[in-house]
């Protein structure tokens, strides 16, 4: 991930619309990851870090300037005091992301503006240039997938506020699930939860697979079929009676869940109004491509046989022909000589005319095709007729691309419909738990939860009546039916079996994997951990060894005797340098490269810590690191070491009388 530009528009000290760029670059063919900001206290700089958290996280962002204020609160008081509370404030974080080996550049505006006693936010997300109203709907959900808040608070962190984890003790408990997700054991976890799911479902199957014996069990009372029917449709009638009272109970606790600000139950309603709708097109797309399948749209698939069976009829057409001339031309030819001698023609003339009659059919016979007249050519004749030849010459010509185009079209179609119905089952999957609006919603779900039960009987016992009726007239047909629905339920349920064992072990073999990359990866972590504080510590004898325990993630320190070292004794600034190994080894680690923020890094180290620091921990930090820093911190003498690894500075320069910050390219001093 690489932040790309930050935009502040009248948020905080930052007046008007101000563009902070952020990407890291290269400086003769090598790189330059640090991005410096420099300011004094209380002008403006945490406000950079508490931008991009916002821009990320919204009303979850853990701003420094929030406290115990609500959301609302905390944006209404974020608006610069100068600005219009209408036209409000906003941030907006441009950054690239890479996933699947697809690079992809997003952008997060996040907007807000005052009206009375209202607040009222806008997200906007676009994807590589363009907006994306399922992303901007759903970013709550995708940012999680992308770059977890837990996290983020591992990059992105203020110095000073860092020191609890070498001040307490199970911080590193709280910090396991973070830990984890860095060095990629999330998806092992996910994995074996994900069997756990599928195997919850398999044993919910076996439970209803348990239902068909009692419908075979009726299937046999064939002499009882009317005797049902009858007592069917009196249940029929008594539960559409109790459905229409169970409908009207949940329409009046609908209206009354609108009133209380059921806003999302209604997005749900229109969205699986939407699916219902969207399944009936899919239904439609299908039914006219078996309509279509139906025509002679298969014949496409075998253009060249069809040329065939084309040449080899018009071969049959000339034969056939040819036969008709040469048997008419013997005709003629007979009464010819006939005529000769009734007339006493001389033997000598007679004889030239029917030596030249024979040479001309002969001669007729040869411009004929080269088609056998054997027994084979009889028994494997087409006898195509003319209509059906007509037929055949019109599809190749233009039949044929007709279909084609047609099946094109409907495929398109029904591939467009598939992608609005997966939008809508994405946008419902993301739905709320309707559980948080309280008691209202529980009445909901009960009244509900009858009307279901309701329409439950009610089509089980309609399709029930229809099995009935169905084997009334046509006993024979349903009986070779139900023995197959017999078959393929035991096949499904011995594959469902099968299916449950290789679960099973799956979840057992994965567990022994997340146990072992458990330990493997920590160990690593361990020593990456021992290995960034050794490098950053001034005391290079005072730690030897620093071990993360893999089940529970405390932290144990231990001195070149092998004892353990209790983290009390490190000072304030050791505790602030242990913080930040921790840090820098969990993301030397880690499965996913992030950014670097560090607000007021070095405000309670000494000198000889600074220098380790600014020496070899800024400039290796991470492929792209931003700095908030002080005067005091960030001198001249350290800027100067660090300036060959610095991408670009800004000075935060704070209007004392307009009470405004503006960020300016430089530093403290004139480049």
């Amino acid at each position: 991930m690489i932040l790309h530009q930050l935009t502040l528009r009248d948020f905080c000290l930052y007046r008007g619309q101000q563009v902070l760029d952020l990407a890291p670059v290269l400086r003769r063919g090598r790189p330059a990851p640090i991005v410096l900001f420099g300011g004094i206290n209380g002008g403006g700089k945490t406000t950079v870090l508490d931008a991009v958290q916002l821009a990320l996280y919204g009303n979850r962002a853990r701003c420094s300037k929030r406290g115990d204020k609500g959301y609302e609160q905390f944006l209404r008081e974020s608006v610069h005091h100068d600005a219009d509370e209408r036209e409000g404030a906003g941030v907006e974080l441009s950054f690239r992301y890479a996933s699947e080996g697809q690079d992809h550049l997003y952008s997060v505006s996040r907007t807000w503006s005052v009206s009375g006693d209202r607040v009222r936010e806008k997200v906007r997300v676009c994807k590589d240039g363009v907006d994306d109203g399922w992303l901007s709907e759903n970013w709550n959900q995708l940012v999680e997938e992308l770059i977890p808040l837990g996290i983020a608070q591992l990059c992105f962190f203020d110095a000073e506020k860092i020191r609890f984890l070498a001040e307490d003790e199970t911080s590193m408990q709280a910090l396991g699930g973070a830990i984890k997700s860095l060095l990629g054991l999330d998806l092992a976890e996910r994995l074996v939860a994900d069997a756990s799911v599928l195997e919850g479902r398999l044993a919910k199957r076996a439970v209803e697979s348990a239902e068909l014996a009692e419908v075979r069990e009726l299937e046999s009372e064939y002499e009882a079929r009317q005797t049902d029917i009858d007592r069917l449709v009196r249940e029929v009638g008594t539960l559409e009676n109790h459905r229409q009272r169970a409908a009207t109970r949940v329409q009046e606790v609908e209206e009354q869940f609108a009133k209380v600000g059921g806003r999302h139950w209604e997005a749900r309603d229109k969205l699986l109004q939407r699916k219902g709708e969207l399944q009936q097109s899919l239904k439609e797309a299908e039914s006219r491509l078996v309509n279509l399948a139906a025509t002679d749209l298969p014949l496409a698939l075998v253009p060249d046989l069809l040329a065939a069976v084309q040449q080899r009829a018009g071969a049959e057409r000339q034969a056939a022909e040819s036969e008709v001339i040469v048997r008419l031309l013997a005709e003629r030819d007979a009464e010819l000589l006939t005529l000769l001698r009734e007339k006493r023609t001389g033997q000598r003339v007679i004889g030239l005319v029917s030596e030249f009659l024979e040479a001309d059919r002969a001669r007729r016979g040869t411009l004929t095709p080269a088609v056998s007249r054997g027994e084979r050519w009889e028994r494997d004749r087409l006898r195509l007729s003319d209509a059906a030849g007509q037929l055949l010459d019109r599809f190749l010509a233009s039949g044929r691309a007709d279909r084609q185009a047609d099946a094109r079209q409907q495929l398109e179609a029904l591939e467009n419909v598939r992608r609005a119905f997966e939008d809508v089952e994405r946008s419902l999957a993301a739905t709320p738990d309707e559980a948080t609006i309280g008691s209202v919603v529980e009445e909901l779900k009960a009244a509900s939860a009858e009307l279901a039960g309701f329409d439950s009987q009610i089509a089980r016992l309609e399709k029930e009546l229809a099995r009935l009726r169905g084997e009334r007239d046509e006993f024979d047909k349903q009986l070779a039916k139900r023995r197959r629905k017999i078959v393929d339920e035991e096949l499904r349920s011995e594959e469902d079996s099968r299916l449950a064992r290789l679960l099973v072990r799956t979840q057992a073999t994965m567990q022994q994997y997340l146990q072992i990359a458990t330990h493997r990866k920590i160990e690593r972590l361990s020593q990456s951990v021992t290995e960034s504080f050794r490098f950053l510590l001034r005391k290079q004898t005072l730690v030897q060894r620093v071990l993360i325990d893999p089940d529970t993630f405390a932290v144990t320190l231990f001195d070149e005797q092998g004892r353990v070292l209790p983290k009390q004794r490190l000072s304030e600034g050791e505790k602030q340098i242990f913080a930040i190994s921790v840090l820098w080894g969990l993301s030397r680690a880690a499965a996913r490269p992030l950014p670097a923020i560090i607000d007021t890094p070095m405000a309670r180290l000494d000198n000889a810590h600074r220098d380790k620091l600014v020496e070899r921990y800024f400039p290796h930090a991470s492929h792209q690191v931003i700095v908030l820093s002080t005067d005091t911190e960030i001198d001249r003498d350290y800027f100067e070491s660090l300036q060959p690894h610095i991408a670009r500075a800004y000075h935060l320069t704070y209007d004392d009388r307009r009470k405004l910050t503006v960020a300016e390219e430089g530093y403290f001093w004139k480049l």
